[in-house]
């Protein structure tokens, strides 16, 4: 009995060791449609969560509106952190184009939400990403379930052979 709970215990350890995501710098893009106009935005920015800030924020809009506008804040700053939430906000004007952005990410969930618009004198577009949670890589699910299956024969015949005993 002494060895199942050693190996139990070194399973549960194995597992939860591979999901938990200990990250303290992250980069992600992100690409979707503007509201309010035609176009595209895309960008991308990193966030330390080791000293919750920002910094690489860069900003892409396509399309016939504000195709080719181009906006970036290299340098980030100190992001605001409640409940588990950091925020982080900036504004730049780029030739005649305003342009605001507003980005959220929730610590727990690495989940993120990237807020913002752009505006000329005559026209004005919106844009909201939320990212999706991707989990981890095929390797890491794949292990896991393997762990899983494997776990389950060995308890399996463990039962089955402390039936056959008694």
């Amino acid at each position: 009995m002494k060895r199942f709970s050693t190996f139990a215990a070194l399973t549960a350890a194995v597992v939860l060791a591979m999901s938990l995501c200990a990250s303290a710098g992250s980069t992600d893009n992100f690409s979707g449609p503007l509201t309010g106009v035609s176009g595209t935005v895309s960008g991308s920015f990193t966030f330390n969560s080791s000293n919750d800030s920002f910094s690489n924020i860069k900003l892409s809009f396509g399309g016939s509106t504000f195709g080719g506008v181009n906006a970036s804040d290299p340098n980030g700053g100190q992001g605001v952190c409640v409940r588990g939430l950091c925020g982080f906000w900036w504004q730049t004007q780029v030739g005649s184009n305003w342009i605001a952005d507003a980005i959220i990410v929730n610590l727990a969930t690495g989940q993120y939400q990237d807020v913002g618009s752009i505006s000329d004198w005559r026209n004005r577009g919106g844009f909201n990403y939320l990212s999706m949670p991707e989990g981890s890589s095929t390797l890491a699910y794949l292990l896991m379930s393997a762990v899983a299956v494997f776990g389950g024969l060995l308890m399996s015949g463990k039962r089955r052979y402390a039936a056959k005993s008694i």
